[in-house]
């Protein structure tokens, strides 16, 4: 599967965008990515085109260290639950276990191990597929921002080891010692940051517990969801997600489950169905949900299935069932 990644890690690069004066919608829309999907929660974006709006951007303000300056314009909230669970856990090697355990679920391909040395700690990242002019800010971002979250947990100075990355030194390595504050070694076999290993011990200053637990339950949730193969229900849990919006287009459901229209047709006659047959179906599943549920006003669920008014859902519902709405309800609650 094409790797992912959620849209809200595209935040930065927009912040980034705006506080240079580029128009990021545009500048977004212009590599294939859809603009509103970065106010989204667990909405996707393929990675192969976030790295080229980082390229494209790059050039745009004219700057090689585009992905250094990244950790100027992220929030730990851009990483969804992982940033929240990173900073409630005990200790700085609680915290590297969930990013090991957890990452797949904002990257879905990028992987990191915890390698101990007697007296260091290395903090390995590996990701293949990496579009070869996006490597060095991809690594670049990467870093800044983890060691970024690493210091916020501490409430403290913490300077690794040291640091390295897979590309070639670049002639200008002045930004790299301001922010890392270490030896920077480059053309290594991963990009990675060593730390003393009596720093993993140190406690955060944030730690919660309560609020960490919360955190991994929701990402387990979203890597449950990323690892489920069956294409009718990721078809359906995004026309779900459209529906308030209005009757959602096959093309559009076809961005967000990261395929062509083409192949989505393809893939759903395989399945002896078609993208017309699920829509009906999701609909017609909620609303009989929808219905027994008595509080919930008819003109509330027309809205929840797309519809534009409850005429129109009452006529649906009644080709659906051969009853309108409200007698169907009835005859539930008899």
């Amino acid at each position: 599967m094409e790797t992912s990644i959620l849209a809200s890690a595209g935040r930065p690069l927009w912040r980034y965008l705006e506080a240079h004066n580029v128009d990021a919608a545009a500048l977004f829309q212009g590599v294939g990515l859809d603009p509103e999907l970065i106010h989204e929660p667990r909405s996707r974006y393929a990675y192969a085109l976030l790295c080229k709006a980082w390229v494209a951007a790059a050039q745009v303000t004219n700057n090689d260290h585009v992905g250094l300056e990244s950790v100027k314009h992220y929030t730990p909230l851009d990483l969804s639950a992982l940033g929240i669970t990173f900073l409630s856990s005990e200790t700085l090697m609680e915290a590297f276990q969930r990013l090991v355990r957890f990452e797949a679920a904002v990257n879905s391909d990028l992987r990191f191990s915890v390698v101990a040395c007697g007296e260091r700690v290395e903090l390995d990242s590996e990701l293949a597929g990496v579009p070869e002019d996006a490597v060095r800010i991809v690594e670049d971002s990467r870093a800044a921002i983890l060691l970024s979250l690493c210091r916020q947990g501490l409430g403290a100075t913490l300077d690794p080891l040291d640091v390295g990355f897979t590309y070639p030194e670049p002639a200008s390595l002045g930004d790299h010692f301001a922010l890392f504050r270490c030896p920077v070694l480059f053309s290594q076999p991963v990009s990675r940051m060593t730390f003393n290993a009596a720093d993993l011990k140190r406690p955060f200053t944030a730690a919660n517990r309560e609020l960490a637990l919360s955190g991994d339950k929701i990402l387990e949730e979203m890597i449950s969801e990323l690892q489920e193969s069956d294409i009718i229900s990721k078809i359906k849990r995004a026309i779900i997600d459209d529906l308030p919006s209005g009757t959602p287009g096959e093309e559009d459901i076809a961005s967000r489950v990261f395929l062509s229209s083409r192949t989505l047709q393809r893939r759903l006659a395989e399945e002896n169905t078609s993208f017309r047959a699920v829509l009906l179906e999701v609909r017609r599943e909620l609303a009989q949900k929808y219905l027994a549920d008595k509080d919930i006003p008819l003109a509330e669920i027309s809205y929840m299935l797309g519809f534009s008014d409850t005429s129109s859902f009452s006529r649906a519902f009644k080709k659906w069932t051969g009853e309108p709405p409200a007698a169907f309800r009835s005859h539930l609650a008899a």
